[in-house]
This record gives structure tokens, sequence and C-alpha cells, in this order.
């Protein structure tokens, strides 16, 4: 994943901060000397998102003088999903068991999930930013924009002046995002990230600084192709239904036939309940009840 350092009249700050693992934690202090500085002089953090890879080495940074910012809805979900109580994950887990996922498929799951926590750094203190605020990331002046979808309360940077957008994982070049739904969610994540997509569409923007991939500069034809893309998931949704009632992982092992790991197994399901829920809100399907839960065109 990319982190992006900025510079600017006070000093230097960075969007978004890696996994922590210590190969991506040398990875970031030598590109932070290359630049002719050190994790020290990095003196604010804004963070797109909860994910681990975004998140991760943030308490590393706050411990070696930053501050650290996010979206502030988004902090509350960030700590209970890294927490020692591991409340989150364990209300995935059985909302996936209702949803038909295999026994030790889900155990592998909440495995991984867990494992993955221990690249995520505990942080004492993050700043909260509103949507629509103007943060000051080392002397620059950059707005936070609400991108709901891929988390709840994902937000992007604008920096209207130099009209770069710092995308996070909202819009990415080459992949399109996960949306999941999970038991936490907002009521429909995927109508969510479809109304932020085509907003942050007409952003005035000639340069895209994305969390994954090569920065890129046609926003609006990048915005158009994962629209069609989803429009064109939502079609295969209907179709691997069909005439049937199908739970909803038997729908995701029609859509994502080869999956490669435990994590590959939670987004897969978590997408297609996303298109489900998507569906059923706009009353194309609707959720039967029963364990575990089946789904039906309407």
């Amino acid at each position: 994943m990319n982190a992006y350092l900025i510079e600017g009249s006070s000093g230097y700050a960075l969007v978004d901060s890696g996994l922590h693992t210590a190969d991506a934690e040398s990875v970031l202090r030598a590109a932070l000397a290359e630049a002719g500085i050190t994790v020290e002089d990095v003196r604010r953090v804004f963070v797109t998102h909860l994910h681990p890879d975004h998140i991760g080495m943030a308490g590393t940074l706050e411990r070696a003088g930053a501050e650290v910012v996010m979206h502030a809805p988004e902090i509350a979900n960030a700590r209970r999903m890294w927490s020692r109580d591991h409340s989150m994950i364990d209300e995935t887990y059985a909302w996936f068991e209702r949803h038909g996922m295999p026994a030790d498929v889900d155990r592998g799951m909440r495995d991984a999930w867990l494992a993955m926590g221990q690249r995520v750094d505990e942080i004492a203190k993050i700043d909260e930013a509103a949507d629509g605020e103007t943060l000051d990331l080392g002397g620059r002046r950059e707005r936070v924009v609400w991108t709901p979808g891929h988390t709840d309360y994902h937000a992007v940077l604008v920096d209207e002046a130099e009209r770069i957008l710092f995308s996070g994982d909202h819009v990415l070049p080459r992949i399109t995002s996960n949306v999941g739904l999970y038991p936490y969610s907002r009521e429909d994540p995927l109508g969510d990230f479809l109304g932020a997509l085509r907003a942050v569409r007409s952003r005035q923007v000639t340069r895209v600084l994305p969390a994954h991939g090569d920065p890129f500069d046609d926003l609006p034809g990048r915005v158009d192709q994962i629209l069609a893309h989803h429009d064109d998931r939502l079609r295969a949704t209907l179709d691997a239904l069909g005439d049937s009632e199908r739970d909803a992982y038997a729908v995701c092992r029609t859509l994502f036939p080869v999956l490669r790991s435990a994590h590959e197994e939670r987004f897969a399901l978590a997408e297609t309940l996303a298109h489900l829920r998507y569906l059923e809100r706009r009353g194309k399907v609707r959720e039967l009840e029963g364990l575990p839960a089946r789904w039906v065109v309407l």
C-alpha cells in the first residue's frame, strides 16, 4: 500500500501509515531517510480509515511525536475493531454463520482476523476531524471529505489548491474497493459507496493519489468504470440467485469461485451481502427467515 509524505511550510505529515510488520517499518524509515528526515520529523498523520494496512503503524508514529488524526466517527469503530475484547470479530463470526459460511471456514476467518490485529499498534490519542473540515498537514490545507462504503466513515483528502485527491481506498486505479455488509455496518454500504463515488467524481482534481496502485489523472473516467463494474455485479448477483432460494454464502461461491485465503473468504461474503442488501432496499430481492438465512428474487 501507499503512504504519502506531505511537505509544507510547517514541516512534514503523512497520509496513512501502513501495516506494522518489521519489513513495512523498515521500508517506511528508509523512505523517510531518502527524503532527508526521520519518523521523529513527522508531525501529523491522517489515517483515511480503520483497516490495518492504513492504521497499523500510526501508534509508532505517535510515540515518535506525531499527532494521529481520523474522521471523527471512524475513530470509535477503529477502537472497537482492534480492541482486545474482539467483540466486533465475534459479531462477524456469528453473522457469517447466519449467512451460510461453513463452520471451519468461519473459524479460519476469525483466526486470521485476530492474527492481523497483532500488526496494529495501540494508539493513545486520536484527534477528530469533521467532514468538510480543512486540516493543516505540514502547512498545506487539506479538506476532509467523508466517502462511506469501503468502511462506514472512510474519508479522503482534497488539496484544493493543488487539485490533488488523496483517495485512500475509495477510488483505486486497477481494482475496486471491497464494500462489505457486516452486523455493525450502516444500512446500505454499497448504496453509500456508489453515492460517494458520484459525489467525488465532480471534484475539480487533476491528480489522484490512491492507497494502492499508481497515481492517475482521469478521476471521472475511473469512477465511471467502477460504477459500471457494480452494475455488472448486481446483475450477476441476481443471476446467481436465479429462481431458487439460496443463502448468501452459496451466492458468494458462485460469484467468487476461487478464494485463496481466509481473508478472501471474508471479503467475498461481506461483498455479496452488500450487493444483496442493495438489491433488497430497491425491491429486487428478499431475505427469508431461517438459519441459514436465504435470499430470493422478487
